[in-house]
């Protein structure tokens, strides 16, 4: 994955990432999030940009009193498994 340090997150998938957050129970929203991102990948949108994507949420997510853990550790775990720093068998690609 190349660095995201000076990538720009697409307002769009933002906003899509933060409706499935909102949208989806806590204790559920990890396996959901990472199908998503599998489709998102799927469709040919570029992993480094989905990367940046899920980080802007997560900094929005970490810095919400009302966002809870739960919601936070779901966008870290599927973003190891969106760049391979976990178990093989459980990366996307």
């Amino acid at each position: 994955m190349e660095r995201t340090e000076h990538s720009s997150a697409n307002p769009i998938m933002v906003g899509r990432l933060r409706q499935l957050a909102k949208a989806t129970p806590a204790d559920e929203l990890a396996p959901i999030l990472r199908d998503f991102v599998r489709e998102q990948l799927d469709a040919d949108y570029p992993s480094e940009q989905l990367y940046v994507d899920l980080i802007r949420v997560h900094q929005e997510l970490s810095s919400s009193s009302k966002a809870g853990e739960a919601r936070e550790d779901a966008f870290l775990d599927v973003m190891d498994f969106l760049t391979g720093w976990c178990a093989p068998s459980a990366r996307l690609y």
